[in-house]
């Protein structure tokens, strides 16, 4: 899960790790919050769709939306308490020894 977080994050955001749902939220007219909202929403309708149904996954698995769901809720968390939260680079290949869960350190 690690793994795809900061792989994807070195995609789709530049140092600060937020920085694609800020803008997607500004284009949107909301904010980096309510479009992480509404990925987590349309995760979560996708993965209603295929449980509820006989249809099998063309693009990704379910697991895989079910990770991506919980790196939403992750990178949620992030937006919310941005403050309390310093962004680094992280090479997602080569983690150091105890790296934490998300590519964040917190204050403390």
């Amino acid at each position: 899960m690690t793994y795809l977080l900061l792989r994807k994050g070195n995609d789709y955001a530049n140092e600060d790790r937020l920085s694609n749902f800020k803008l997607a939220g500004s284009i949107a007219g909301g904010n980096a919050a309510t479009n992480c909202l509404n990925m987590i929403a349309t995760k979560v309708a996708r993965l209603g769709n295929l449980l509820t149904s006989d249809k099998i996954p063309v693009n990704e698995s379910i697991n895989d939306s079910v990770i991506d769901l919980a790196n939403y809720a992750v990178l949620l968390h992030m937006i919310l308490n941005e403050g309390d939260i310093v962004s680094t680079k992280v090479d997602p290949i080569n983690l150091p020894d105890g790296f934490p869960s998300i590519d964040t350190k917190i204050r403390g």
